[in-house]
């Protein structure tokens, strides 16, 4: 008796599954019986999806000007603050300001940035620098404060924002961070 129930019972659920196919076509086009058949159907109803829709979002004006508190690591482990360095849109380029104090002297440093998103730590930002062509910056005596302004061009202030800005030197040694914000 039980054999007669599960032979009854396996026609009436092949059935719904030959009879279940696409809400979006009339009943009876489609039957999901094969999945390459399924997919061919599928793509053949993907033109009637809605298109994205972007949304962009206006602020009263562009970013023009950004700005980071620049930190080193002291010998004593901690964080201590070394200036700053800004980026201020001009009608000459992308002007770098630097102002900075305890640099090594005669060492030279190398300026990396590395895009980030709109978080509040270092995980979610590029793994490798931007292609921008940035200064080296040099100090030529001990104690001596760098006061100086460059140009770059192809680049903007916009693009900087919430960008983590890294002073390497000696091959790549972190010496000196900061987080680029508007300002």
């Amino acid at each position: 008796m039980k054999n007669k129930k599960l032979f009854l019972i396996a026609p009436l659920c092949g059935v719904a599954l030959l009879t279940s196919g696409c809400s979006t076509c009339p009943t009876g086009t489609h039957k999901r019986h094969d999945d390459a058949v399924y997919m061919k159907h599928q793509n053949k109803h993907k033109k009637h999806a809605q298109p994205p829709v972007f949304h962009q979002n206006y602020g009263p004006k562009d970013i023009d000007k950004v700005r980071a508190k620049m930190f080193t690591r002291s010998a004593k482990g901690n964080d201590t603050d070394m200036g700053f360095i800004q980026f201020q849109e001009t009608d000459n380029g992308l002007q770098m300001n630097v102002d900075l104090v305890y640099l090594r002297p005669g060492k030279i440093y190398t300026a990396q940035i590395y895009q980030c998103g709109a978080c509040n730590d270092s995980t979610c930002c590029d793994i490798s620098p931007m292609n921008v062509d940035l200064p080296q910056i040099i100090v030529q005596e001990s104690g001596d404060r760098l006061q100086q302004t460059y140009i770059i061009r192809g680049l903007t202030a916009t693009q900087l924002n919430n960008a983590k800005l890294v002073l390497t030197r000696d091959g790549g040694h972190k010496a000196a961070w900061g987080k680029l914000k508007q300002k």
